[in-house]
């Protein structure tokens, strides 16, 4: 009744108003996402009893943003043109999967909305996006300066965990082992802390930090010739500090992920760049392949490296849970070809009727968990159709070369973490691709 008293409010308001207020939603999901760990975790902390409803108001204010939508495409007349798309016909059987499997599988009402929103946040965020750039070409521009001006943030507050602050900083807002880590380290070696900024743990901050990079590398190409000497001092600093959050979350995804970013960008603007860059490219890939090999012996190598420090004294390593967790997923991925339901994988899992967390270390087992062959099928087809819009885009524009270098990172950090499983690091790329 609610939904259609606000449907008909929607109605009667005016183009204008409705498109500000669709705007002003997105554009509070692009920068509160971004902050949405300390405040959820601060807030929810003071308040106990409300604390899974604040942690869910990105989702309440997609499903509102749903609706306003709804409402915009009718007044635009873009049915049409929205079911044209074969991503948008994916995406919307990708969510009925979903719904369908409710009907079969339920681990709970609880866990069962927790997996929803965990597993179509990033791909409704996508949707919505997509239709306000059909709507408002310019709000591009907007989203991603405002993304642009929160992820400064977030890197200079890495900057301060890194330099001035203690490691447990975090623990005034709320952060604990209760609700999130205020820091980690390799194997519990306090030699090497693992910092978190405002993201949720080290591995999301670094999946982060990789698709930001990849978009500002992919800004850096695209205008180096026309920047000032001012904007290139502000380039070099950014730089500096963006390698240096990604280095102190000891994230070697991450690690991996920016080189694939790096590369992508390359082979997308093979024939843009000169050859002075290609000589730099080519000189930083020997300098840091020498590096590795001089580092072999050291204590930082065997710790970020290979997590496998010699005088650790911990008997369970990260290494050994990885495995175990991606047998375990290999194993209920053979065993389970409909999946094993929505809510059945990670947090989600949490709310169900056995407590325990279903943890998965790849994206992919991830989804084949909760919606079977099917849906991991679905999956891989709306993943690989953007990829190649971004790529037949490329030329024209900047913010797709950097969006196809972080989707091809993620894809591949996506191998080593359930990376769409983190609300920040999904929802900023996929809401900046819609």
């Amino acid at each position: 009744s609610l939904s259609i008293a606000f449907f008909a409010i929607l109605k009667g308001m005016s183009q204008r108003l409705a498109r500000r207020l669709y705007e002003a939603g997105l554009l509070v999901i692009f920068v509160g996402i971004l902050f949405h760990a300390p405040l959820s975790t601060g807030f929810g902390t003071l308040l106990p009893d409300y604390a899974i409803y604040i942690k869910a108001w990105k989702e309440v204010l997609i499903v509102l943003l749903s609706i306003l939508a709804i409402v915009l495409i009718t007044k635009h007349e873009l049915w049409l043109t929205i079911w044209k798309s074969w991503i948008i016909r994916l995406c919307l059987l990708y969510a009925l999967l979903h719904f369908a499997l409710l009907t079969v599988i339920n681990h709970g009402m609880l866990a069962s909305v927790a997996g929803l929103m965990i597993d179509l946040r990033f791909i409704a965020f996508f949707l919505l996006s997509y239709v306000y750039g059909l709507i408002e070409p310019k709000a591009k521009q907007r989203a991603f300066k405002a993304v642009a001006v929160g992820s400064i943030v977030v890197v200079g507050f890495g900057l301060l965990q890194i330099t001035v602050l203690p490691d447990d900083v975090l623990k005034y807002i709320g952060y604990s082992n209760d609700t999130i880590a205020p820091y980690g380290t390799i194997d519990k070696n306090p030699d090497f802390v693992r910092i978190n900024s405002t993201l949720r743990g080290p591995n999301p901050l670094g999946a982060f930090i990789v698709v930001t990079f990849s978009l500002f590398v992919a800004w850096w190409v695209r205008h180096r010739k026309t920047i000032t000497q001012r904007q290139y001092v502000y380039a070099c600093l950014l730089t500096a500090s963006m390698i240096a959050v990604l280095f102190a979350t000891y994230s070697r995804s991450a690690y991996i992920g920016v080189i694939v970013g790096l590369l992508t960008i390359g082979i997308a603007t093979i024939r843009r760049i000169d050859k002075k860059w290609g000589y730099i490219t080519a000189g930083v890939a020997v300098a840091s392949f020498l590096g590795l090999f001089l580092l072999q012996q050291t204590d930082w190598y065997a710790n970020v490296v290979l997590h496998e420090d010699p005088q650790s004294k911990v008997v369970t390593k990260s290494n050994t849970e990885h495995i175990r967790s991606l047998r375990a997923s290999y194993t209920s991925f053979t065993r389970h070809p409909f999946g094993q339901g929505v809510g059945s994988t990670g947090s989600a899992s949490l709310y169900g009727d056995n407590s325990t967390s279903s943890v998965v270390e790849n994206t992919y087992l991830f989804v084949a968990r909760e919606t079977g062959w099917l849906g991991l099928l679905l999956f891989l087809a709306i993943y690989a159709l953007i990829l190649m819009k971004l790529w037949h885009r490329r030329k024209q524009s900047w913010e797709a070369t950097g969006l196809l270098a972080g989707g091809v990172a993620l894809a591949v950090i996506g191998l080593l973490l359930p990376v769409w499983a983190d609300d920040t690091v999904a929802l900023i790329w996929w809401g900046l691709t819609g």
